[in-house]
């Protein structure tokens, strides 16, 4: 019943939603451009609008109304292209675009230059043109900011700041271009963009929707022509399938050199650093390929490639890779731990126990606590009941069950998020821990899993089967436990 009432609330809320942003295009699509009279009542003052600007770089759904009050008490008409500057250099999270979406949606109903100026400072996050590239920027900002732009594009062609759709085209012919795929780091990162795009854009390639209605007629007032979607679907289903046969190609590299470093590893009994290095090299751009191509097949309703095994080669690894030198190149380029930063700020960022908890129980004011325990003494014994007692007790046992972030990310995997739908992603999770130290708790957590559900049985199974393609050592540590 209980989960009845939190899904129709879910459905509701949706809906809510998808009406809102009908409601805003239609303001968008037809906006009343104040006069320019209108305007200069407004404060245009340098200072004010300097001040309104540089609010605009730090764009969240906090300080969003306010941010919007300020912005329909100044007159910005001599300064659309600075706004259009600092909301491109924004760094927007996913639960910021809301914001940013409606923000936009003001200024364009009262700058009639503002949209095109957004769309073109959008537009060279993904064409640069021939400005110089900084060696020491950060690759993984710099596809974060990809991946919020276009984002924030979609959502502002949702509710019609955005009227053409042909700025998507441009985006997708350059993301699905055969030559990126030549490069590891910017196949990486268009095929992430990729499956972002696909997500949220069902509708662009035909794909089905989730069956409610009110979709139905959202997207109906896209002016998406069935050979712009027939576009995007081949482009999406071309590239697919040149990064599946990539894929295929590192993998037989991958296996046919694990193969020659058995060889050696059974006559001379170790690899050679720059043996082990090139290994280690190809092994991380393939699980990378590998983690991408899957997350485009799944945003394409498709299902992920296999690969074949070879019975007759096994993972070959060393005590040195963790520091190996060509483990430290590739840092940039590795996967987070979590999905995203909001994931992260809610395992990692934990209360302040302070405000929780008795400062007694933290080894705080120890003075505070003397005097008090020297009254307690002066007054009769029978004045502390026994529920007093409890509740103290009760404190401390909370205390000391606070778990590491990354214990607590685990069980909520194991224990939570497990079900037959989400057992590939629940190992790709796992495999992105930082195996040496978190390998120890998954073993407690696995051993214990007669204490869970018994239909996760043969889904525990067949994770520690996934894991055993690439930690033997721990499938063993398993056995032996049981």
């Amino acid at each position: 019943m209980k989960e009845e009432l939190e899904a129709g609330a879910r459905r509701e809320e949706f809906k809510k939603s998808v009406e809102f942003k009908m409601t805003l295009r239609q303001s968008n699509l037809n906006p009343e451009i104040p006069e320019p009279c209108f305007l200069r009542t407004l404060d245009s003052s340098i200072k004010r609008n300097t001040a309104v600007i540089k609010k605009l770089k730090q764009i969240n759904e906090e300080q969003r109304e306010s941010l919007m009050d300020e912005l329909r008490s100044v007159n910005l008409s001599k300064f659309v292209s600075e706004v259009v500057t600092a909301i491109c250099e924004a760094k927007l999270r996913t639960s910021d675009i809301h914001a940013a979406v409606q923000i936009c949606s003001l200024l364009h109903q009262r700058y009639k230059d503002f949209s095109p100026s957004l769309v073109q400072g959008l537009l060279k996050i993904f064409f640069p043109g021939k400005t110089p590239e900084d060696p020491d920027a950060d690759k993984n900002s710099k596809a974060m900011k990809k991946c919020s732009s276009l984002k924030l594009l979609l959502e502002l062609y949702f509710v019609g700041v955005i009227d053409d759709s042909g700025v998507f085209i441009n985006i997708i012919k350059d993301l699905t271009s055969m030559e990126h795929l030549k490069d590891c780091d910017a196949a990486q990162t268009n095929l992430s963009l990729l499956s972002s795009f696909a997500r949220q854009a069902r509708f662009f390639l035909g794909l089905p929707l989730s069956g409610q209605e009110i979709l139905e007629e959202f997207y109906k007032g896209l002016n998406i022509t069935p050979d712009q979607k027939k576009y995007f679907k081949k482009a999406f289903h071309v590239y697919y399938d040149a990064a599946a046969e990539l894929l295929q190609s590192e993998h037989t590299s991958l296996r046919q050199m694990e193969h020659e470093n058995s060889k050696i590893l059974n006559v001379k009994g170790e690899l050679s650093e720059e043996t082990a290095t090139a290994y280690e090299k190809l092994r991380k751009s393939y699980d990378h390929l590998y983690r991408g191509v899957s997350a485009l097949a799944e945003a394409l309703d498709m299902q992920p490639p296999v690969m074949p095994e070879d019975a007759h080669t096994t993972r070959v690894t060393t005590g040195e890779d963790a520091s190996s030198p060509g483990t430290g190149k590739d840092s940039s380029t590795l996967e987070a731990i979590w999905d995203d930063e909001d994931t992260r700020a809610f395992y990692e960022c934990l209360p302040d126990l302070r405000a929780f908890v008795p400062a007694v129980l933290l080894g705080e004011s120890e003075s505070k606590v003397n005097d008090q325990s020297a009254k307690t003494h002066e007054q009769p014994s029978d004045l502390t009941t026994e529920s007093d007692q409890q509740i103290v007790t009760q404190d401390i046992s909370e205390v000391s069950a606070v778990r590491p972030p990354l214990h607590q990310y685990i069980r909520k995997l194991l224990f939570s998020d497990l079900d037959k739908s989400s057992i590939e992603h629940v190992l790709r999770q796992l495999r992105k821990l930082p195996w040496s130290e978190c390998e120890p708790y998954l073993l407690k957590c696995f051993m214990k899993v007669h204490r869970g559900k018994y239909g996760q049985i043969h889904l525990i199974a067949s994770l520690n089967a996934g894991l055993s393609r690439y930690h033997d050592e721990y499938v063993v540590s398993v056995v032996d436990e049981r």
